[in-house]
């Protein structure tokens, strides 16, 4: 409990810097916006977490919540890529911050990891310490950027690729936090021979599902634009999810069941159509004007 109770603060610290921001620049820029923005920093953090650690195992969060090594890998992710990362890069746009305060916000975080590392709360595994800089720096300039593109073009390309991010983390959300609950988990054959841990394995097979359907979700939301095919993701997840447990993919754990995994998706799946049809609106009744 002593190494959560830090990856507690530092989540709770990133919540609160975000809801600042948001609140000091609610009459500078929609706070929808800046909500999406968010959220679309959180699936690039999640996405690239998942090559570095999932993948390749770079690194070892010690949360000291779970025995499993690879179920403390999954909250400290869960912890830290939903909060501190998208904290700063909404700072950083929303503030229109220069360059330089990359280095700042770059220093800052090796601190804190070189903290962490001291005190047993992190383990380095191949990655070292000039990789998190740069991983920083190339974050926040990319995220800065696009920002900055988003502002002035919500529509097209950038609208629909920032979409992709949002629905990526918001699709996929349920499964890790009900993965830790001992609710349900995945297994494909192969994918468990060759990691051999639950966790991990699970992780990976609904990751990269939840990539392609996240893909389909915008798709079907973003770029085809008729009532109707909205229906479609809602249709397309039930019969995976279905299949999934007809091929053991999917397997169930104290008495959790088909149903109440399907509620949970289709209200997050619900929560993106909803998220798209109102924010990054370039015309309407929706636009508040920037400043």
């Amino acid at each position: 409990m002593p190494n959560l109770f830090w990856y507690i603060c530092l989540a709770v610290t990133g919540v609160g810097i975000t809801a600042i921001s948001m609140y000091l620049k609610r009459n500078t820029y929609r706070v929808s916006t800046l909500i999406v923005f968010y959220l679309f920093a959180a699936g690039t953090a999640w996405i690239g977490e998942f090559i570095v650690l999932g993948l390749f195992d770079s690194y070892a969060y010690k949360t000291g919540f779970f025995d499993n090594p690879w179920a403390q890998n999954l909250l400290g992710h869960l912890l830290l890529n939903t909060t501190v990362y998208p904290a700063v890069a909404v700072v950083m746009a929303a503030f229109s911050l220069r360059f330089g305060w990359i280095s700042t916000v770059t220093a800052f975080y090796l601190a804190i990891e070189y903290l962490f590392v001291k005190q047993g709360l992190y383990e380095h595994h191949w990655w070292r310490y000039h990789m998190t800089a740069i991983t920083t720096v190339v974050f926040l300039a990319i995220a800065k950027l696009w920002f900055d593109k988003l502002i002035l073009k919500q529509y097209g390309a950038i609208r629909t690729i920032t979409f992709y991010f949002v629905a990526m983390l918001i699709v996929h959300t349920p499964a890790p936090v009900l993965l830790l609950m001992g609710k349900l988990h995945y297994s494909l054959g192969f994918v468990d021979n060759y990691f051999k841990d639950l966790y991990l394995s699970s992780t990976i097979i609904i990751f990269f599902y939840h990539m392609f359907e996240s893909f389909l979700l915008v798709v079907f939301t973003c770029v085809l634009k008729k009532w109707y095919w909205k229906i479609v993701p809602f249709i397309i997840s039930i019969a995976v999810q279905s299949l999934f447990v007809k091929m053991n993919i999917l397997v169930f754990n104290e008495g959790w069941g088909l149903f109440g995994t399907l509620v949970i998706y289709e209200l997050f799946i619900a929560v993106f159509i909803m998220m798209e049809k109102f924010t990054l609106v370039p015309s309407g009744r929706y636009i508040r004007k920037i400043a």
